[in-house]
């Protein structure tokens, strides 16, 4: 037996309306032709549309104004629908999606899609807006552009002058005459005029008795 879906509406201004297909494709959204048809302002005229591959059931999105969101994930592409899942147009609309079988379990089981068919939802941004996740690049390393340092110069020694010979002789002089000053003020001092008479004389003669 083969399965049926339904779709229950459980929120909105007629929460609780049921619609079951079984059917290659059909239309949800607020225009009248639509196979089932959402009162809601915030629904689109054709919102989206539900096909089925093989044994399951897609959901794309028909490019709404507030966007179709399975799990609170906005779709960015065709999802394959899981029993039990909700499904929401815009903000306040949720229709919950069913498998009807004899045997709910093992249908669910049966109906599980492939690794091949499962068509992943991007997760929402910050935006509100999902964005298939970006390829990862590797990170090469960063080249140094720049010019090495150089190590700075140790500085120079200051050469010590050495004394001019001009100096030398100033100072040997400035020497010899504060050595005279002081000898003769000695001299001077203890009258020793006359204790060398031939010299006193031969400088000043007559100065010292012979």
């Amino acid at each position: 037996m083969s399965p049926s879906f339904r779709l229950v509406l459980k929120s909105g201004q007629t929460a609780g309306q049921e619609f079951t297909f079984d059917v290659d494709e059909i239309f949800i959204g607020r225009d009248l032709t639509n196979a089932m048809v959402v009162s809601d302002p915030e629904v689109s005229r054709r919102h989206a549309r539900l096909y089925k591959q093989g044994v399951n059931y897609l959901i794309e999105d028909l490019g709404s104004t507030n966007g179709t969101f399975v799990n609170g994930q906005r779709l960015v592409g065709p999802y394959i629908l899981r029993s039990g899942e909700v499904i929401t147009f815009g903000e306040h609309t949720d229709l919950l999606f069913e498998v009807l079988t004899p045997d709910m379990e093992a249908t669910v089981a049966a109906f599980r899609p492939t690794e091949d068919e499962a068509t992943a939802v991007a997760p929402r941004s910050d935006m509100g807006v999902m964005q298939p996740p970006p390829a990862f690049i590797p990170e090469s390393p960063p080249t140094y552009a720049g010019q090495v340092p150089v190590s700075p110069k140790a500085p120079a020694k200051a050469k010590k002058k050495g004394l001019s010979t001009l100096a030398v002789v100033l100072i040997v002089i400035v020497v010899v005459l504060i050595c005279g000053c002081i000898g003769f003020a000695i001299f001077d001092a203890l009258d020793l005029y006359c204790s060398i008479p031939d010299i006193t004389n031969f400088i000043i003669p007559g100065a010292c008795p012979p």
